[in-house]
């Protein structure tokens, strides 16, 4: 098996507003902490495959489209590319067409310059569940919070540790006047520091539901290296104790699109449950108006979604564009399958299947129940088979 890893920093080198918080209208320049992109790439015999994950909100697929396009002119040979984004609400403005140009081309050329190694390579999976850091961010609901690693070895040396969570990078404050890779960030770069021989990247799961909202103590940089630092603590621990190492000599790819259908049915207020926080409650007044621009639009909605899954060895990563609530956690084998957001680009939450209450996410969710029910089997059957 071939292999080439690479981070590169995608700070913008102009003044841009943030994405990710509806107050977030004035271009900015300061960088706290360098936003970053990383390259994880592996090649067989027929194709060259390209795990992107970027320290973003969330780029549209036709982002993603063009990479592969002139990766896969370049290289002279199919190129398949899934970027991913951490959903950090503090990076640059992914629908900015400049910044855009900028990171196409910043991606494409780092691709380009790779340098692959050929070993005999060997895999550790892990998953457990974990809390600590985010949980629902919904009152009296619960939510599926799990942390996952995977290890990729080159005979006795641990090369490169994927890490998948499912907790939204917004532990800032909406008015947080820099750039930051938030929490994700924190933890692949003090990860980096205690093992310098290995590569970190990271994965956002399916976070729709869960957020630090009651886990953090301050939305200050503070918060994020409190909560960071826990992450760093609980994935060294699960990395000292790897076993059960797996050969890892193959590499698959597969991608569908699913077509969506969309539900306009107003949205009973009269629903919304008492003994929310003041933070739920300002939300679900955003959802409101964020509902009323959306039906002054519907055309403007997605009409269908790539759901794509890669195969290393015998661990499956499946990678939805949506903000997807923990509850499609269940479609998955926990033992074999990550299910990875943010990636194939971007679209609004998707709350579960029958889940009524009424938050800020169920108000973007316009998505028919029958629609979920083709969405929740399409993940379970690409991680069963």
């Amino acid at each position: 098996m071939k292999y080439s890893i690479k981070t590169i920093t995608i700070d913008s080198p102009f003044p841009i507003k943030q994405s990710g918080f509806i107050q977030q209208v004035n271009p900015i320049s300061q960088v706290h902490d360098d936003l970053h992109a990383r390259i994880l790439s592996f090649e067989d015999n027929d194709k060259i495959l390209f795990l992107l994950s970027c320290d973003n909100l969330g780029f549209r697929i036709h982002v993603q489209d063009e990479i592969e396009r002139q990766l896969t002119l370049r290289k002279e040979k199919q190129c398949h590319v899934i970027l991913s984004s951490t959903h950090t609400h503090f990076a640059p403005d992914p629908h900015d067409e400049k910044y855009q140009a900028f990171f196409i081309d910043k991606i494409v050329q780092a691709c380009i310059s790779l340098e692959y190694t050929e070993s005999n390579l060997f895999m550790c999976y892990q998953h457990e569940k974990f809390d600590k850091v985010g949980r629902s961010r919904i009152s009296n609901h619960t939510a599926n919070v799990v942390l996952q690693t995977l290890s990729i070895y080159d005979g006795d040396k641990r090369v490169i540790t994927c890490i998948t969570h499912n907790c939204h990078p917004t532990i800032l404050n909406g008015d947080t006047p820099f750039f930051s890779s938030e929490y994700p960030g924190y933890t692949l770069q003090h990860l980096s520091d205690m093992y310098k021989e290995t590569f970190f990247t990271f994965f956002q799961g399916a976070s729709g539901d869960i957020s630090s909202r009651f886990t953090r103590i301050s939305q200050d940089y503070a918060g994020v290296e409190y909560l960071g630092n826990i992450l760093v603590n609980e994935v060294n621990t699960m990395l000292f104790n790897e076993k059960n190492f797996k050969s890892f000599d193959s590499i698959d790819f597969t991608a569908k699109d699913l077509p969506l259908e969309h539900d306009f049915t107003p949205i009973d207020l009269s629903l919304i449950p008492d003994g929310l926080t003041d933070r739920e409650k300002e939300t679900i007044n955003i959802g409101i108006k964020v509902r009323e621009e959306l039906l002054k639009n519907p055309e403007q909605l997605n009409k269908e979604v790539r759901i794509s899954r890669v195969k290393l060895g015998e661990i499956k990563l499946i990678f939805s564009p949506n903000e997807l609530f923990s509850y499609y956690t269940k479609a998955i084998n926990e033992d074999d399958s990550m299910l990875i957001c943010y990636s194939n680009g971007y679209s609004p939450y998707v709350t579960g299947i029958n889940e009524n209450f009424i938050t800020y996410e169920k108000f973007t969710d316009t998505l028919t129940p029958a629609t979920k029910h083709a969405l929740f089997d399409l993940i379970k059957d690409l991680s069963n088979n």
